[in-house]
């Protein structure tokens, strides 16, 4: 229904905002990727941002169908744990790229893996 044409317009409107921030301010706050090994990379703290809200939407999307007539905070309540352990995955991914210290990346990377 109109629900889900909502999503998926306020899902491309995220991804279509923040790559024009990218595009317009030279990919926005970019933090060196210390885990990389070879050339630096960098780390595109926006894009981050942009899972951290497209990637739950999606899973909206997704699971809209299985809800049938179910009311929208039931809905959500039983999406609450998916979304948390995104959100977590999602963070733990960002902090290991930035983090100086490569044992707390590594743990991290490892946490967002589990996730």
């Amino acid at each position: 229904g109109a629900e889900m044409s909502l999503l998926v317009v306020v899902e491309y409107m995220v991804k279509m905002a923040a790559y024009s921030y990218m595009a317009a301010y030279s990919g926005g706050v970019v933090h060196q990727n210390l885990l990389a090994s070879g050339p630096a990379r960098g780390c595109y703290s926006m894009r981050y941002l942009e899972w951290s809200i497209a990637v739950p939407t999606l899973l909206a999307i997704n699971n809209y169908p299985l809800a049938g007539q179910t009311p929208a905070g039931q809905f959500t309540r039983r999406l609450l744990p998916s979304l948390f352990a995104t959100w977590a995955y999602i963070l733990a991914s960002w902090l290991a790229q930035v983090t100086p210290n490569s044992g707390c990346g590594w743990f991290l990377v490892l946490l967002a893996a589990m996730a």
